[in-house]
Order: structure tokens, then C-alpha cells, then sequence
């Protein structure tokens, strides 16, 4: 399935081998529970400063809806980046709706993603220019 929009905001847009484990990811965040999803959940986890990665789509119109939401991460230290299509994130959610923003919380010691969690992170780092 081809995205035809990308939004101009939408950098670091995630591709490749950071793409497929950030998928991964959610999936496994996604049966434990662990996640935030849509805009106005996501505004208020982030708000209340709870930690995590932050997941939005790149082919959000109009932009308006989640423009909010990297200067906020940003602000609390939270990382984000975007994924190619809001189709994508739906599918790692194991849903047939798209999915726009998807927080993924941050795991316990014990639990069965951290691992993935921490190689996602340390590759958002390696791509992020302003984190």
C-alpha cells in the first residue's frame, strides 16, 4: 500500500530496520496494555508526564490535528518520530482503523518488550536531530 501524502513536518520518519523493530514494538506493547492511543489520550499522558516513545503518522491531514504534540514531547523529554502511514500503526495495533498517534509507555525491568523498547530507543537516538 502506497502513501501518497507525507506531511512536511514529518521528521525523523522512521524507515528500514528501525521501522520493522518500532512496529514490533507496538505489537508487544499493544497485548500488554501498555499504550496511549489517538490525540487527545496521548496530549494528556504526555502532559501528566508520563514516559514513553512517542509514534505518530506521517500522512496526517490536515496537520493541525497533532502539530501540538512534538513541541510538547520536546518539552518533556519524551521521544517521538513518525512512521510512513497511519495504516501501518493500525496494523501493528492489530486493528483494521488507522491509527494517527500511538504512545508506547515505558516498560518495567521485567516486562517482555523492554528489550525492544531500549534498541528502539537507542536507534530513535542515532536518528533524532533534536533529541
Amino acid at each position: 500500500k502506497v502513501s501518497l501524502y507525507v506531511s512536511p513536518l514529518a521528521t525523523p520518519l522512521v524507515t528500514d530496520k528501525l521501522l520493522a523493530r518500532s512496529l514490533k514494538l507496538i505489537k508487544k506493547s499493544v497485548s500488554e496494555k501498555k499504550t496511549r492511543r489517538g490525540v487527545p489520550e496521548c496530549t494528556k499522558a504526555i502532559r501528566k508526564g508520563q514516559q514513553g516513545i512517542v509514534f505518530l503518522a506521517g500522512d496526517i491531514f490536515p496537520m493541525d490535528v497533532f502539530a501540538h504534540v512534538p513541541t510538547l514531547c520536546e518539552e518533556k523529554g519524551i521521544y517521538y518520530v513518525y512512521v510512513k502511514s497511519r495504516h501501518d500503526l493500525g496494523a501493528a495495533c492489530q486493528t483494521r482503523r488507522p491509527i494517527s498517534l500511538i504512545m508506547v509507555m515505558e516498560p518495567p525491568d521485567d516486562s517482555a518488550y523492554s528489550s525492544t523498547y531500549q534498541q528502539v530507543v537507542a536507534g530513535i537516538k542515532a536518528v533524532h536531530p533534536y533529541m
